[in-house]
């Protein structure tokens, strides 16, 4: 009886959420009610809420607890451990990566975004879809692009050989040391900062429903892994890429004027215009035959499914972190573009404009809980391959066997 209680509650409160998501963002949507939520939020993010909590309480009346605690595994064991007992929060801010862990644990309630699931950038929805419905409100994506030193080149390169030869023309005048600089590590490669040229040879990490969900079936071995394993061997072997070039290495490189090219996201702005540097983004220039697709990251709103206050709490995240203005306040306070496409158009920085673009022609970071069983085996083998210790061939069929026994 209890668990029919709670399917019907949760309907009525879904479909009272998506008459109320049809209004339009000038119109407050008063379903508040006595009480307070209490949202987890990283340090900038708390700052970016603030605006939009003022405006929730002076329409609805309900107070909200914003307790900064920076997103972390931490907060993530913690909102397990806490939501079943009643403890947690009623919101968390985090990414979007842990969906499948927090939906297996059975403590998020969905969303209905209504009509306003149209508004957002199509990764960003996608990545807050988990089995066919979604969880929480993504409110940045991010990703990682070529930045380009416009003091040293003007070049636009359309393929991953034309950015090489646009970067070794500036070393060869004897203006640069690196062609480009794409962050790895000695041990463990960096599959994040790779995932773009292993895409564009139609190896993606993971199989895609029509939906474009990611599903537990393996999608890195055949011919397309192979060629791409075969190509990474030849950067290794021709110096373009080195396991020994960090994230903080090749930050410097681009920030000391060694290199006209680095991979990036735009996490490393501050510092880059802090240097007074004249910068383009640049889309990732595919190798193979296909688009050069990086990894994107969703910044989401979540909603305990043990809220003492649901409605409020999917009132707030449902319609007032889908406004433009709220969206365009976490910009301004955390550096990551909007999620929703009319916030990204208002952006005033050209180059988190470009991010966002790119942002959108790539896919979501699997939040499959089988994603945990791939990253060491990846990395590792991909730092085999660059640094030479083997048939790049036979290593990545080792790989991809290692990882569908470690699924299993």
């Amino acid at each position: 009886m209890r668990k029919t209680r709670v399917a019907l509650g949760l309907g009525a409160l879904i479909s009272a959420l998506a008459l109320a998501g049809c209004a339009t963002s000038e119109t407050p949507v008063l379903l508040g009610g006595p009480g307070e939520l209490t949202i987890w939020a990283g340090t900038q993010e708390v700052a970016g809420l603030q605006p939009t909590v003022d405006q929730f309480t002076a329409d609805t009346g309900v107070k909200i607890n914003l307790v900064q605690r920076d997103f972390s595994d931490q907060v993530v064991s913690d909102f397990i451990t806490q939501a079943p007992t009643g403890q947690g929060p009623d919101i968390v801010l985090g990414a979007h990566d842990v969906l499948g862990q927090l939906v297996s644990n059975g403590i998020l309630a969905p969303v209905e975004l209504g009509q306003r699931q149209q508004e957002f950038a199509p990764v960003a929805t996608t990545a807050a879809t988990y089995d066919g419905r979604t969880y929480g409100v993504p409110f940045a994506i991010e990703t990682i692009a070529v930045l380009r030193n416009d003091g040293l080149s003007q070049a636009a390169p359309q393929s991953f050989e034309e950015l090489i030869a646009a970067g070794q023309e500036v070393v060869d005048a004897g203006r640069a040391d690196y062609p480009l600089a794409i962050p790895q590590t000695p041990d463990g490669s960096d599959p994040y900062h790779l995932y773009p040229l292993q895409t564009s040879f139609g190896a993606e990490v993971f199989e895609r429903d029509p939906d474009g969900q990611y599903i537990p079936q393996l999608a890195m071995g055949g011919p397309e892994g192979t060629a791409f394993a075969e190509y990474l061997a030849q950067l290794g072997q021709r110096g373009v890429l080195n396991t020994s070039l960090t994230t903080d290495v090749t930050k410097t490189l681009f920030l000391s004027g060694r290199t006209p090219f680095l991979v990036s996201g735009p996490w490393n702005l501050p510092d880059l215009r802090a240097a007074g540097m004249s910068m383009t983004v640049l889309p990732f220039p595919p190798a193979g035959p296909q688009l050069a697709q990086p990894f994107v990251g969703a910044q989401m709103a979540y909603v305990s499914a043990e809220s003492s206050q649901p409605l409020a709490a999917q009132n707030f995240v449902a319609n007032y972190l889908t406004r433009p203005e709220a969206q365009l306040a976490m910009f301004e306070a955390t550096g990551r573009a909007p999620a929703l496409q009319s916030a990204i158009a208002e952006i005033d920085d050209q180059i988190m404009s470009d991010y966002a673009s790119i942002a959108e022609t790539g896919v979501p970071m699997p939040a499959i809980p089988q994603m945990g069983a791939v990253w060491n085996f990846w990395g590792s083998t991909e730092a085999g391959i660059i640094n030479q210790q083997g048939d790049p061939a036979t290593l990545w069929r080792r790989m991809v066997g290692s990882i569908e026994g470690a699924i299993q």
